[in-house]
């Protein structure tokens, strides 16, 4: 009866072994996942401060375009060469006659 016994505690302590090696990988792994939840909750505010910033420059830009607008009675002329300027055909030499397709 005794070494019945003792073979149920052996078999309790070699079960036991292995599960506390799986034990403290897995505090290694909720370590290394919760360092890196962190970091990047410190990336999401960092990225949403950003972003504010941004959208009140683009506020003030547009506050400002808006006051030029209404001063010079136009609105600011953005770039001289633009894609639908080529795509015009201009009158004078060289120009090309638009054709019809029906």
């Amino acid at each position: 009866m005794k070494a019945i016994m003792y073979l149920g505690v052996l078999a309790m302590l070699v079960g036991c072994d292995g599960s506390k090696v799986e034990l403290e990988s897995t505090k290694s792994d909720l370590a290394n996942i919760t360092k890196e939840r962190d970091d990047l909750k410190v990336q999401i505010s960092t990225l949403q401060q950003q972003l504010a910033v941004a959208k009140s420059d683009l506020a003030k830009e547009k506050t400002t375009e808006a006051q030029a607008t209404d001063k010079s009675g136009k609105a600011p002329v953005a770039s001289k060469s633009s894609a639908t300027d080529s795509a015009t055909p201009t009158k004078g030499k060289g120009a090309s006659k638009p054709t019809h397709k029906s």
